[in-house]
């Protein structure tokens, strides 16, 4: 199967899905109790500026024509103005998506490769004292919520150790690079600043070990389960009997295989992330995309809502894509049956 049309097929998908995705948010923003314009001026504002705020918000007219005058202004680039921020919501997502950006990746980096390692080795030696550790840590890993974590690795790294800091993007009164991707390793690295690289890197380290446990916990477990599961098949013990090097087989022929169920749940933790992180976020003091959307969830903010939820709509989708492709490429069944996929 060539990927060039599988991929050009996800996509006209996607584009079905956002649009779905887009409705869908939008009535519910709109139907949910309580009035935008009366949230965004307070209780004592008169009743004539509020109508007029809703006239402006278009609130004052039927449901399928404020989609439709939604829908033309998002064709155009503007996603309308934010009743908390005060500002254009597309300014919002552009200055807190990076940051929200830069922690999953690095929260991403932990999931995969401690998840993956973590559940390998506890399959090559399992029923030992080791696989028992890693099935212990696994259990309480995914039993404990991701800002239960964020606390207890604040207090020990932060207040009894003082090994990481604990708040913000960087350390107080420290002056931000100059804004290339907005998120402040890579621009450091950009602006060659290591010393600024470091101090953000630093800031990021706790905050993403506390979104990433929990996910990685299951990762490794698992891993560990489907690389059991394959290693009971009769052509790995046809190599083990042939003398082929457990290494080999382990490297070669079993990990390949066993992959495919950790990488599509990984990628549904990762992109999940991006919405359940405002706990840590807020912990943390960490100025980014899912606090923000808690924020204008909270004070009913109708345009800001619904640009958050799209640009999570468009990750998820995203990774998807790319999970569907690294399993086509993980399983030769999948690019010989295209029509499977």
């Amino acid at each position: 199967m060539r990927l060039g049309p599988f991929v050009l097929r996800r996509l006209a998908i996607s584009i079905f899905v956002l649009f779905g995705l887009s409705i869908l948010i939008f009535l519910i923003a709109r139907i949910v109790p309580g009035d935008p314009a009366r949230m965004a001026l307070g209780p004592r504002a008169p009743v004539d500026v509020v109508e007029r705020l809703r006239q402006q918000m278009h609130l004052d007219r039927p449901l399928l024509e404020q989609y439709g005058l939604w829908l033309w202004e998002v064709a155009h680039g503007n996603l309308g103005d934010s009743l908390v921020t005060r500002r254009p919501v597309k300014q919002d997502i552009r200055e807190f998506f990076p940051a929200t950006l830069e922690l999953v990746g690095l929260t991403a980096i932990f999931i995969i490769v401690g998840g993956i390692s973590l559940g390998v080795i506890s399959a090559r030696y399992a029923n030992t004292w080791f696989d028992n550790v890693v099935r212990l840590f696994s259990y309480l890993g995914i039993v404990t919520p991701a800002f239960a974590w964020a606390v207890i690795l604040m207090l020990l790294f932060g207040f009894v150790w003082h090994i990481f800091p604990t708040y913000g993007r960087l350390t107080e009164g420290v002056i931000p690079p100059v804004t290339i991707t907005g998120m402040y390793t890579i621009d450091s690295l950009l602006n060659g600043r290591f010393d600024l690289f470091w101090d953000a890197f630093m800031h990021l380290i706790l905050p993403a070990i506390a979104l990433a446990l929990p996910p990685m916990s299951q990762a490794a477990r698992i891993t560990r389960s489907s690389m059991a599961d394959n290693q009971n098949k009769d052509c790995i013990a046809s190599m083990i009997a042939y003398g082929v090097p457990n290494r080999v087989v382990t490297g070669k022929y079993l990990l390949k295989p066993s992959l495919i169920s950790p990488i599509t749940v990984m990628a549904l933790d990762i992109a999940a992330t991006f919405g359940y992180a405002f706990m840590v976020e807020k912990i943390f003091g960490f100025p980014g995309l899912a606090r923000y959307g808690i924020q204008v969830m909270l004070n009913k903010d109708v345009n800001a809502i619904v640009g958050v939820v799209m640009v999570l709509g468009v990750v998820f989708i995203t990774l998807n894509i790319v999970v569907d492709i690294i399993v086509a490429y993980l399983d030769p069944r999948i690019r010989l049956l295209g029509r499977n996929v």
